[in-house]
């Protein structure tokens, strides 16, 4: 029944996705520290943990059950996190965080549906005959769902990488991969979008309270 597997598999990504969104967003409070005195929690964390949280169970969502989604969803948060880190450690610019969400988080989530498949709903959403086989390791698997898990993922890896560095490279040979030095400089919003003002800096919350005690509308 294939109706139950869709209303299951909405469950299983609601879930997710829920989890990801608060993890990330405590995750992100506690690492920052305290400001002026208090934890701040960010809406940015919680964006990205939501889609952290969807991105990891967009391989399982059909196959786990509700527990185990909110376990993926738990850890997809520390992964997002983790992989923000090491970016930010290698010194690489991810304005939005992409890698961290749709790469990292994308290969965990391949990961865990080769662990939290269960043969059930294995069978129910996919092929009942080889359901055994292809369940996953927490779930009597032979290991084949994993092992076929990490040759998809080399294979991505292989891929994307040979593209990407005949499509940058034919760019960067033809000098037309990147903007001038001053464009760089200046933002492309300037360039493309005509905004020629700064950006403003949001305020703290002890300088938002200053603010308000002043008589400031805000």
């Amino acid at each position: 029944n294939y109706g139950l597997v869709a209303a299951k598999t909405m469950v299983t990504t609601t879930i997710a996705a829920g989890t990801g969104a608060v993890t990330t967003l405590f995750m992100g409070s506690l690492m920052t520290g305290k400001v002026d005195g208090s934890f701040v929690l960010k809406l940015e964390d919680a964006n990205n943990g939501v889609l952290a949280g969807l991105v990891a169970i967009t391989a399982p969502c059909s196959t786990c059950e509700p527990y185990g989604a909110f376990l993926i969803g738990f850890m997809a948060a520390f992964v997002y996190k983790g992989a923000n880190a090491v970016l930010i450690a290698c010194k690489i610019d991810d304005v939005v965080n992409a890698i961290p969400v749709h790469g990292f988080c994308g290969f965990f989530g391949v990961i865990m549906a080769a662990c939290f498949a269960t043969q059930d709903n294995y069978s129910a959403a996919y092929y009942s005959d080889r359901a055994e086989a292809c369940a996953g390791i927490f779930y009597g698997g032979d290991g084949s769902a994993i092992a076929a898990a990490i040759v998809f993922l080399l294979a991505i890896i292989a891929w994307v990488s040979v593209l990407s560095g005949i499509i940058f490279g034919a760019l960067s040979a033809a000098k037309i991969l990147r903007v001038e030095a001053q464009v760089e400089e200046d933002g492309m919003d300037k360039s493309e979008h005509g905004v020629t003002g700064g950006y403003s800096a949001a305020p703290t919350a002890g300088a938002e309270m200053v603010e308000k005690e002043a008589g400031s509308n805000l």
